[in-house]
């Protein structure tokens, strides 16, 4: 069967602006920043061929420069929409170079079909390899399989336009027009089609786990501190605890309520109420190490884990909090805010979380009864030896 390339031209012209039409109605607007460089990409390359359409009947060196220039911008922004969600990628500088000398140098070697043939599709080819290396820099919460559905499209693409870009450089005689039908031609403008579908569904792919994503972390955070919720801590910090124990680690919980926190609603409204929340929330993001778990555990309490502390040191997390909170509390809310504390560590007879947390909140509970402002920790030896200290202690038994 013979493929015309003119043919081929015309079905991907229809074929962009089907996708640039169709992608925000899939999408909608209302969509994260990555997901409107998709929709903006889309766009581009519908323009792009658009161009590509006019510049023989208008004006050829114009629109054929756009053409090019069009064509990089859209892979600029499949880059900046995968930056956006697999975190920082490699090769920003590069990529936006390329992107805007390849179509300056193709305008202004217009003249040379040899010169602009190969300048043009070396600078797109470099451009789509970026955006597979992109796809192919570790991402470790994110899929392979969309972002491996992309590096096969379009690194097959950049090789067949680096390969005609040799074709037009060094065999300008093989493929001396666009619409030549050699065989690399006719290869390049199918898998146009095939990689620029294959290619879009593996960018929805990627919008749909970032859709996924952000509604997990809806579900496991606290709108308005920004920290895990109870249900979300509670989850963690049971698998936490079990290691722990396993292990014959240290643990601490520390649960923290704020002092007077009812009248602070009462004298300064909700809103104050909210500020400082957050900046009790806040406090504690700052001072908390990347071990430890915190939650925002209901109403104005908070709570966090401390894994590897012993009493002294989680004390001294305690203090530094109280600090801290003193110096954010009077530039953030206005407000003077304290907190009462209860501590509770990893005892042989914790069988479970629960039982710590209720240790924690006898400890809270006593903090508060002696008049607020202070740390309180469940210390009493006879039920609650430290954790370990009771293999340790058998141990040495059974050496003497």
């Amino acid at each position: 069967m013979n493929l015309d390339v003119n043919t081929l031209l015309a079905l991907m012209l229809a074929n962009v602006f089907a996708m640039a039409l169709a992608l925000p109605v899939v999408m909608g607007w209302r969509v994260s920043a990555s997901a409107r460089y998709v929709l903006a990409s889309a766009v581009a390359q519908a323009l792009a061929w658009g161009c590509l359409l006019l510049a023989k009947p208008v004006h050829d060196r114009v629109f054929s420069t756009l053409w090019i220039g069009l064509l990089g911008a859209s892979f600029v922004m499949m880059w900046q929409a995968l930056r956006g969600w697999l975190g920082p990628r490699p090769g920003r500088t590069l990529i936006l170079v390329t992107a805007v000398l390849t179509p300056i140098g193709y305008g202004l070697g217009f003249g040379s079909y040899a010169f602009r043939v190969g300048w043009s599709n070396f600078g797109l080819a470099l451009q789509m390899t970026m955006v597979c290396a992109a796809c192919a820099w570790p991402a470790p919460q994110t899929s392979r399989r969309w972002r491996g559905l992309i590096i096969a499209c379009l690194g097959g693409l950049a090789a067949v336009t680096l390969t005609r870009g040799v074709l037009g450089a060094f065999f300008t005689e093989l493929y001396p027009t666009l619409r030549t039908p050699h065989p690399i031609n006719v290869m390049g403008a199918v898998l146009n089609h095939i990689a620029l579908t294959l290619t879009t569904i593996g960018l929805l792919v990627g919008w749909h786990e970032e859709a996924e994503n952000d509604l997990r972390r809806q579900a496991d955070t606290d709108g308005l501190t920004g920290l895990l919720n109870r249900r979300a801590w509670l989850m963690r910090a049971s698998a936490r605890f079990n290691l722990a124990r396993r292990d014959g680690d240290s643990i601490a919980v520390l649960l923290l309520d704020i002092d007077h926190f009812k009248r602070i609603n009462d004298q300064f409204g909700h809103e104050a109420g909210d500020r400082a929340l957050q900046v009790v929330a806040r406090t504690l993001r700052d001072c908390a190490r990347r071990s430890d778990l915190v939650c925002r555990y209901g109403g104005e309490e908070f709570c966090l884990l401390l894994t590897g502390v012993e009493d002294a040191s989680a004390r001294d997390v305690d203090t530094r909090l109280r600090a801290a909170l003193r110096q954010q509390a009077a530039a953030g809310a206005g407000l003077g805010i304290d907190f009462s504390s209860g501590l509770a560590l990893l005892c042989d007879g914790d069988a479970d979380l629960q039982s710590l947390l209720r240790r924690a909140d006898a400890a809270l509970y006593q903090a508060k009864h002696a008049g607020r402002g202070r740390l309180m920790r469940c210390d009493d030896m006879v039920r609650c030896l430290p954790h370990g200290a009771l293999k340790a202690s058998l141990y040495e038994g059974s050496t003497t």
